[in-house]
This record gives structure tokens, C-alpha cells and sequence, in this order.
């Protein structure tokens, strides 16, 4: 099942697609085999290369059965003053002997095929209580009793029970409360206990191996859980959304796949990733909002999965990556804001190679970044929303091959969108630097460019320039390249450069050319520049068209004043209005030269970015009272538009919504408007 990216925005627009804060959230919580990583039947234990005992049965002065794994047939074992043949192993792996030797007490001698193997036995639980079992008889599939407090035997009907749970929730009354797991289980199958609600404690035996996908998911557990000594697997959703209250991973895990604590919000205390951990799946701690302190992750992890430890909001302490860690997923360490977002450092390992789309987005506790040498990718909003760093510099390593370009497409698109987004603290970060050495990029005077600089990467936030010239031969400005500029007033474009209405697959910004997604909505640029000899262009007072000036091209988010747009303008360029809310936005009114064309291409273009601001406003200054998406009439779509403003969606009001003239904006002139049209 692909993983699913919800993109959020916190901007109030209509109709629009400017995302300012691509919010990376799990969704959907159905389950799958493809996510539950196994399907059917009791998971398997880990695969061995040679026979094993795994439990010695004894019962009333009597060895009563031995359970063995291996991965190849065995012709018989020894064991007292017997030898007893050995049928074929499941597939699982499991062979089942029954026997009948005298015990007394201490360790058990099996011999298997000139080995002998020392076994401390455990005893037999058995119960009244009346089970289905799997066709096989192994396996406890469904339990037929009324108590509220069950033991799951180790030996049914005269069968070993190595598992409970077949790919389906254990029917039962929805009264069952508690579960208490004999030694000699070794694993709990998928959705065992899923959605028993009045399930609240849970007891494992240290035999369990593996615990099944959504075993325990959106039950009622509400208890402290350690995991058992031999457990190796957590499979996908095996606690998801459950109400433990503290986990205890112990020292032979091997797996935690996807989802298997996501959503457990009262699970408090820290978390110790153990060093015998190999998987980290995806988001396997996923709003774990309870979790405290720091995380390492144990250089044993390849990949921390995507979303790994989204919205931890407690987890305050460092992230610590060590050594032999690779790659960071999308979104591992990231949050949907600030205020959920918890951790306040973070050190990066020399194994790194890739870090993440959105990886740290929105960490923005996180005081100071180090990016290590060996490091080869930087994903798309791979920094997005860094505001609390306080590095002066952020220097790019020699070995960086990839900077954005990463994100929603197939192939790398060798453009950058959202990377440094909102990164740093505008007193400290001047400069985006290269090591030496590096193939691929350069920095100039501390802004970012590929290496030959015809790609502008990164300007960073706290830059002092109020004039910026990009250099000659400059063709591509990436995403949000100039965003969040808190100093820079003016742009001076290149003869090179060459604004266009397509911006990759994986920019965000969709709406948006490719010069207004470069600066994006929140800068302090009020004007953008071009030379004289400039063959594509002209600037009027900071506000660019074509070269015949027919085609509005960009205003400028901090143009101060009315905008009296040129009366040769014939056609308004998708993204030349590209405005967020009034807030962010400086300039007044704007007011159209009269004919046919602007009028088209207004209401394709400026329009849609526009409906936060409902002026209204004739070209003499008076209102045109319920024009309220200022297309210079009244009808049935400024009813609409009225109504959105009246219930909350919109917040500018003005004048012009008073269609009553009663003094108030409110539903009576949505009323007014209807009946009018």
C-alpha cells in the first residue's frame, strides 16, 4: 500500500493550491498484508539454519512433547530412553513430538542427530475453557468461553499451541478483560485482539517471538507493557491507537514495523531503542504525544522510516543518530507545527547519506544543525520550518550530490522545493556555504547555486543586502529560494533568466510561476528589477511585465500603494498576483486598464488569489457594495463568496459586503444578493 501524504496549508485561500506549510501527516489506518508485512496464519518465527529445541512439555512426572524448529527435515530425537521419529516441519518450521518419558526434575537432554541439545522444561497449562483451534490444531483461533480473565494455554486437545490469533480478531465476548499468555507461546497472530475494547492488561510469556499486525490495535489495553526476552518482531499496527501506558523493548528485537505504537497517546516515559534493532518501520511512534526525553537510534538501523517520530511533542531531548545509520525517511523527525513539534537537538552521524523529504520539518526547538561529511542527498523541505536555529551558517558537505527534487515524483528533477524554507533566525543565518571539494554546488557570498550557477538554491533568511543581483547565466531560481527574506527589498533579475508558467512536479506551488514561487508570499521584496538591455522584460516601479509591457508578469507581495496596471497590459500571467491574505500583503487597490483580455485572464488568474481581500472598489474609490470578488458587477457568485466571508472562511470584511446598507456585514446581505440575482 502506498503511503499516503496529506498536504496541509495553513493559508485561507479558495479554490487555490498555495501551500505554505506542506504539513506531512499518516492517514489512513486500515490495515493491509502489504503493511502488516505478513499475512495469514500465525507469524512466522525467525528463520534458523539449523534445528533447535524450542520447548520441553512435561506434565505429572512425564516429558509429554518437545517442539522443535528447523528449517530441514529430521528423521527422529532422543530424549530419555527413548527415540521417537519426527514428521515433516510445517511452514513454519515446527516439528511437533510426542512422547511419554519418565521426568523428575532438572534440565531435559534431546538428542538430535549426534547433538544434544539441554532444555529447561516448563509445565503444562491446560484449561477447561473451550477454544477453536486452527485445522492443524497449533493455533488458537477463537475463544468459546465466558471469562473475563483468560489463559492462553500452551496445550489444547492434547496439541502444543504455539500461537494465537489467524489472521482475525479472536471472537470472544466483548467483556474479555485480561489475557495471560503461557509459557511456550511463541507468537500472537495478526489482529489477535483487535478492538476488544474491554480488553485492558496483558501478560507474555518470555517465549513469545513475534506479536502479529493490529494484534492489540485500537484495544483497551491501558497497562504498562514490557516486551518478552526472546520477542524479535513487532509486525505493522500491532499497539496502534491502544492505550498503554509505557512500552519496555528488550534486548533481542530485531523489527519494529509501521505503525506499531502510532497513536498510543498515554504512553509516557522514555523510549530505548535496543542495540540488536535492525528495522525502524514507519511511523512507528507517530503521535506518541506522551513520550519524554531523547531518542538514539542504534547505528544497527539502516533507514529511520518515514514519520518515525512525527508529532512527539514531549520527546524535548536530543535525537542521536550513531554511527551506521544511512538515511532519515520523510518526515521521521518532523512535526504539523512548531508547538508539536519537541525535540531541541540533534547530531548527525559520518554514515549519513540521505536525508529525507520534510525529514525535520516544523522541529523548530532544534538550536543547531551540523550537516556531517559523507552526506550525498538533501531531500525537498528537508530543513522546512527551522526557524529556532541559530546557526550563523549552515555549510553543505563536500560529498552532497542532491539537493531537493526528491519529493511526489519518480526522478530526481534537479530543482529544490521548500529545502530551506523558514530556516534559521534572521539575526543569525547569513550564509549557506560548500566545503571544499564539492562537485556539484558552490556558494557565492554565502548564497547557495549549483556549481557552474545557473541554478539559485538558497538565500539565506538573515542575508543583510537590501539590493541582490543574481548573477549572469542564472536560468532556474528554485522554490522558495528567496523566501522568508527578512532584509531584501529589491531583486535584480538576470538577462538570462527566463520566467516560467510550468514549475516541476515536485514544487508545491502549483498556481505560482516560477519567479513568484521563489519568493513565495512571506519577504520583504517590494520590487523586482531588470537591466535596461534586457530582452524579456521591463520593471515599473518594481512591478515586472514583458518587455511590450502587454503581459503583466509579477507584483510584488510588498509593493507599497495603489497598483494602476499599465494600459497597453493586455493578458495577467499565471502567478503575477500571488498573495497569501491581506496581512502579508502591502499594496491597496489594484485597478485594470478596460478591455476584453486583462478582463479574461483577471478572472483566471488574479482572482483566485484574491478572494481573502474583496475590495470592491470602483476606479473613482467608492465601493461597488457586493462586488465582492471585484469583477466590477453584483451577481450570484459574490452571494457565495459573501457567504464564505459572513461564516468564518473569510475574516477581511469591508464595506463592500454591506449590501443592505444596514451598517453590518452579516447574512442578511447574502440574502440581499440572492434575491437580487
Amino acid at each position: 500500500m502506498k503511503k499516503v501524504i496529506m498536504l496541509l496549508t495553513s493559508l485561507v485561500l479558495m479554490c487555490t493550491a498555495v501551500y505554505a506549510d506542506p504539513i506531512i501527516m499518516a492517514t489512513g489506518s486500515s490495515i493491509s498484508s502489504e503493511i502488516v508485512e505478513h499475512s495469514g496464519g500465525t507469524p512466522a518465527a525467525i528463520s534458523m539454519d539449523a534445528a533447535s529445541v524450542k520447548a520441553v512439555y512435561t506434565d505429572n512426572g512425564k516429558i509429554k512433547a518437545i517442539l522443535i524448529k528447523s528449517s530441514y527435515a529430521l528423521d527422529s530425537i532422543g530424549v530419555g530412553n527413548g527415540v521417537y521419529p519426527c514428521p515433516q516441519p510445517d511452514e513454519n518450521g515446527y516439528i511437533y513430538v510426542y512422547t511419554d518419558e519418565e521426568y523428575s526434575s532438572g534440565d531435559v537432554a534431546v538428542d538430535m542427530e549426534g547433538s544434544t541439545h539441554t532444555v529447561t522444561p516448563i509445565d503444562i497449562v491446560a484449561t477447561k475453557d473451550k477454544w477453536q483451534t486452527s485445522e492443524d490444531g497449533h493455533t488458537l483461533i477463537e475463544y468459546l468461553g465466558g471469562s473475563e480473565d483468560v489463559v492462553v494455554p500452551n496445550f489444547y486437545n492434547g496439541e502444543i499451541i504455539v500461537g494465537a490469533g489467524n489472521g482475525k480478531a479472536i471472537e470472544s465476548e466483548d467483556s474479555l478483560k485480561s489475557a495471560v499468555f503461557s509459557e511456550g507461546i511463541l507468537s500472537i497472530g495478526n489482529y489477535a485482539f483487535y478492538e476488544k475494547k474491554a480488553l485492558s492488561s496483558v501478560v507474555f510469556s518470555d517465549s513469545i517471538e513475534t506479536i502479529g499486525g493490529a494484534a492489540f490495535a485500537n484495544s483497551g489495553l491501558s497497562c504498562d507493557i514490557s516486551l518478552p526476552e526472546n520477542t524479535e518482531i513487532i509486525y505493522a499496527y500491532a499497539f496502534m491507537n491502544s492505550g498503554i501506558t509505557s512500552i519496555k523493548l528488550n534486548d533481542k528485537l530485531k523489527r519494529l514495523c509501521s505503525y506499531s505504537f502510532a497513536y498510543c497517546k498515554n504512553m509516557g516515559g522514555t523510549i530505548t531503542l535496543p542495540s540488536s534493532l535492525v528495522y525502524l518501520g514507519d511511523w512507528v511512534f507517530e503521535e506518541c504525544t506522551s513520550l519524554t526525553g531523547g531518542i538514539t537510534v542504534p547505528g544497527s538501523v539502516k533507514t529511520v522510516g518515514e514519520g518515525a517520530f512525527f508529532n512527539c511533542s514531549l520527546m524535548t531531548g536530543k535525537i542521536v543518530l550513531e554511527n551506521g545509520v544511512e538515511e532519515i525517511g520523510l518526515g521521521a523527525f518532523g512535526a504539523e507545527s512548531i508547538a508539536r513539534s519537541g525535540f531541541t537537538a540533534v547530531e548527525l552521524p559520518p554514515s549519513l547519506r540521505k536525508i529525507g523529504p520534510y525529514a525535520f520539518q516544523l522541529a523548530g526547538n532544534i538550536k543547531y544543525l551540523e550537516l556531517p561529511e559523507g552526506l550525498e542527498t538533501i531531500s525537498d523541505g528537508a530543513f522546512d520550518h527551522m526557524s529556532g536555529l541559530t546557526n550563523k551558517q549552515l555549510i553543505i558537505p563536500s560529498t552532497v550530490k542532491t539537493i531537493g527534487g526528491d519529493y511526489n515524483v519518480e526522478e530526481n528533477t534537479g530543482y529544490g522545493g521548500h529545502v530551506f524554507y523558514d530556516m534559521g533566525k534572521n539575526e543569525s543565518f547569513v550564509s549557506i556555504d560548500v566545503a571544499d571539494g564539492n562537485e556539484y554546488f558552490t556558494s557565492v557570498d554565502g548564497v547557495l547555486y549549483d556549481k557552474d550557477i545557473t541554478r539559485l538554491i538558497g538565500y539565506p533568511r538573515g542575508k543583510r543586502d537590501a539590493v541582490y543581483e543574481i548573477p549572469e547565466g542564472v536560468t532556474q531560481l528554485d522554490e522558495l529560494c528567496f523566501s522568508r527574506a527578512a532584509y531584501l527589498n529589491k531583486i535584480i533579475l538576470p538577462n538570462s533568466y527566463v520566467i516560467s508558467e510550468d514549475v516541476p512536479a515536485n514544487v508545491l506551488n502549483k498556481d505560482g510561476n516560477s519567479l513568484a514561487v521563489a519568493l513565495y508570499v512571506y519577504t520583504a521584496v517590494n520590487a523586482v528589477d531588470v537591466k535596461p538591455d534586457n530582452e524579456h522584460y521591463v520593471s515599473e516601479n518594481g512591478i515586472l511585465y514583458s518587455k511590450d509591457r502587454k503581459s503583466l508578469w509579477y507584483i510584488p507581495n510588498q509593493y507599497s500603494g495603489n497598483i494602476n496596471i499599465n494600459a497597453e497590459t493586455q493578458s495577467i500571467e499565471k502567478g503575477s498576483v500571488f498573495i497569501a491574505s491581506k496581512s502579508n500583503t502591502k499594496w491597496g487597490n489594484m485597478y485594470l486598464p478596460d478591455n476584453a483580455a486583462v478582463n479574461k485572464t483577471a478572472a483566471e488568474y488574479i482572482w483566485t488569489f484574491m478572494r481573502g481581500f474583496f475590495y470592491g472598489v470602483n476606479k473613482d474609490g467608492t465601493f461597488l457594495y457586493g462586488d465582492m470578488n471585484s469583477d466590477g458587477r453584483t451577481d450570484s457568485t459574490d452571494a457565495f463568496v459573501l457567504l464564505k466571508n459572513t461564516s468564518g472562511i473569510y475574516k477581511d470584511q469591508n464595506a463592500a459586503g454591506d449590501y443592505d446598507l444596514s451598517g453590518k456585514i452579516d447574512i442578511k446581505d447574502v440574502i440581499a444578493l440572492l434575491q437580487a440575482y
